[in-house]
């Protein structure tokens, strides 16, 4: 497979050790066939680099079938973000970053506004130190918001293979 048919997607999010690591595991379990035309990543705006994730993410991954035990933080860099076809962050404040390092902005959205019109009243909010459930609470809508994103992805690799 050549490297131009594969789809890069970047998830970030603050810290990278909850909800990027998170939601690039969710993004591979939806992709199900198709994710070996797929490369997925995650990483973030503070991240320090090499931090494991956090152990509720890890928990609740894998329980789902994903594996967060091996995943080391790292900080996004204009490279990640110019190696992407598709940035989603998980809050405003993350696209204004990634924007600040040259993030196209025809390619970087925020999680749950996109695509439009998205459900913007389900933010994924922070879990970092919280409950088991706010990590829970973080994954279901993780996964609602990519049921609209994987779609995308599929019309995507169908016109890289036309």
């Amino acid at each position: 497979m050549s490297p131009e048919s594969i789809y890069r997607v970047l998830l970030v999010c603050t810290g990278n050790t909850c909800r990027s690591p998170m939601a690039a595991a969710a993004l591979d379990l939806a992709l199900a066939s198709e994710r070996e035309r797929v490369e997925v990543r995650s990483a973030g705006t503070a991240a320090h680099d090499g931090q494991r994730a956090a152990e509720s993410a890890i928990q609740i991954c894998r329980a789902a079938g994903s594996d967060l035990s091996e995943h080391r933080a790292m900080r996004v860099t204009p490279v990640l973000l110019a190696r992407a076809d598709l940035i989603l962050v998980m809050e405003r404040e993350h696209l204004s970053a990634v924007l600040g390092q040259g993030a196209d902005p025809n390619k970087s959205h925020v999680l749950s506004e996109w695509p439009e019109p998205g459900e913007p009243e389900l933010a994924v909010s922070d879990p970092f130190g919280a409950s088991i459930e706010a990590y829970e609470e973080c994954w279901r809508r993780i996964r609602r918001h990519l049921e609209r994103v994987v779609p995308r992805v599929h019309e995507a690799l169908r016109a890289r293979s036309a």
